[in-house]
Formats: C-alpha cells, structure tokens, sequence
C-alpha cells in the first residue's frame, strides 16, 4: 500500500513523498533518519501513534475496498468511515514550563487520496506550529464585557 511520510518543521510542511511499502517498515526507516538528524542533549526523541477519522463515499471499487478494509471502522448511508493510524516521529522539541512543543516532525500514514492527504496535512502542519488549535475563552469574555 502507498505510505505518505511528512515532514513538518516550525507548523510548515517542508517534505512530502509517497512510498510504496508497508507502514511498520516504513515508520521504522523514517525514524532511523530521524535518528541522524537528532540532538541527544537539546531534544526527546518520540515514536508516537494516533489516528484520525476519514470519510470516502460509497461505493467503494472493489480495488480501493481491498486496500482499506482493515481500516473500515463503520459504515453511513452514504459514506464508509476509516480509522487512519497516523505516527509521529518527534525529535526536535522543548519543554516550555509546563507545555510540550514539538518544532520538527515526521508523520507517517497510509496515503488513502488527496482530499484525505490535504486534512493530513494540516494536522502535520499544526504539530509543529507554536499557536496550536486552541481558543481562549477569556478574549471572548473580554469582548463581552466591552459592548
């Protein structure tokens, strides 16, 4: 199966291949690169797994079912909902006080098309930004507050 492998500096992408092999196999060479590029005394060095939710609509050409039927978690009306794993090869990051942030990365995942690769994308982009998803609630109190 196609592997896509990211690599994601400062909450940009600044490396992108797909490979053809299998994702252990592949998660195992990037993080022998990754090994080369680490800084034992500045940073830790991390394999983490998560994953991430896909819809692709139905039906599925039986080609394309062959490859992601191990990933198929459930099944809507019109769409088929994949469970992605996704790994992270962390070995450029700091402890700021209490909060952890990752500056270079490696994503690894299962290539599934562009829409899907586009979400991981971003996902591989926001590890590394310094301004994470988040929302302050007190910025919004404070512009209630004011009108």
């Amino acid at each position: 199966m196609k592997i896509l492998v990211l690599k994601s500096e400062s909450g940009k992408i600044t490396s992108e291949k797909i490979v053809d092999g299998n994702l252990g196999d592949v998660v195992r060479a990037t993080a022998t690169e990754a090994l080369k590029e680490w800084n034992d005394l500045t940073s830790d060095f991390i394999i983490m797994k998560d994953s991430q939710e896909a819809r692709v609509p139905l039906p599925l050409k039986p080609s394309f079912y062959e490859e992601v039927k191990n990933l198929l978690a459930a099944k809507e009306k019109s769409v088929a909902i994949l469970k992605i794993p996704i790994y992270i090869v962390s070995y450029d990051n700091i402890w700021q006080e209490e909060d952890f942030q990752d500056r270079k990365v490696y994503v690894i995942t299962y290539y599934i098309n562009d829409e899907i690769k586009k979400d991981i994308n971003a996902y591989a982009a926001d590890v590394t930004s310094e301004n994470k998803k988040e929302t302050s609630s007190d910025e919004s109190d404070e512009e209630s507050e004011e009108e």
